[in-house]
């Protein structure tokens, strides 16, 4: 991690303080924030991907992002196509405060969407097993998607974000200045609740 008396270079750096020194984004834990969340079965495909992918070594975020999280991602895309998850893209939206790197997962409410276009209503990430030191940063990166649709006219009110090392999965929720931390875990050993998880925030912008 960078030093402590430095602004963040990029979004990877940035700390839940930073976030509110930098961005005026205060924290806050939420209990069971997307419950009461309605179980989504998974599909047979998804099911056999992940017992295969599940037996090779995950030796980085890479790997995780690669064999876990883009196959339930890819799930839930098949039953939301009026959705696009867009996967590695470099997202620099205010390199002046660090907002700036590569977001592993953005979600666009735009089918024919190539690229990074607005509106932006999701990011997720795949980290290494201690989630909440990563909180800065995915709420970072969902500050910088309000930011980015609001330059493209989309005013979108609040951006929903996600945390996971592959098995564990936390939500968070950008609502005016305050970033919302889920105080529940969903993981893939629940499957249908988990997906219904999912499902729940791309309910939230149909």
């Amino acid at each position: 991690m960078e030093k402590k008396d430095k602004k963040p270079s990029s979004y990877r750096y940035y700390t839940l303080a930073d976030l509110k020194k930098i961005c005026g984004i205060d924290h806050k834990n939420s209990v069971e924030m997307l419950e009461p969340v309605s179980d989504v079965m998974p599909s047979e495909l998804l099911s056999t991907t992940l017992k295969r992918n599940l037996q090779l070594p995950m030796i980085n975020e890479k790997a995780k992002s690669e064999l876990i999280v883009m196959p339930i991602l890819i799930e839930s895309w098949a039953m939301n196509t009026d959705f696009k998850p867009i996967s590695g893209a470099t997202f620099n939206v205010d390199p002046s405060r660090g907002l700036k790197g590569v977001a592993d997962f953005l979600i666009s409410k735009n089918p024919n969407a190539k690229g990074i276009e607005s509106p932006i209503v999701a990011i997720f990430e795949a980290k290494d097993d201690k989630l909440e030191s990563w909180y800065g940063q995915c709420g970072a990166e969902m500050y910088a998607a309000r930011i980015f649709n609001e330059r493209e006219g989309n005013n979108i009110k609040i951006i929903y974000g996600a945390i996971t090392n592959g098995i564990s999965w936390q939500f968070l929720r950008l609502e005016k200045e305050t970033l919302h931390i889920d105080t529940q875990y969903y993981s893939i050993a629940n499957m249908p609740q988990l997906l219904g998880a999912i499902q729940k925030i791309y309910n939230f912008y149909k």
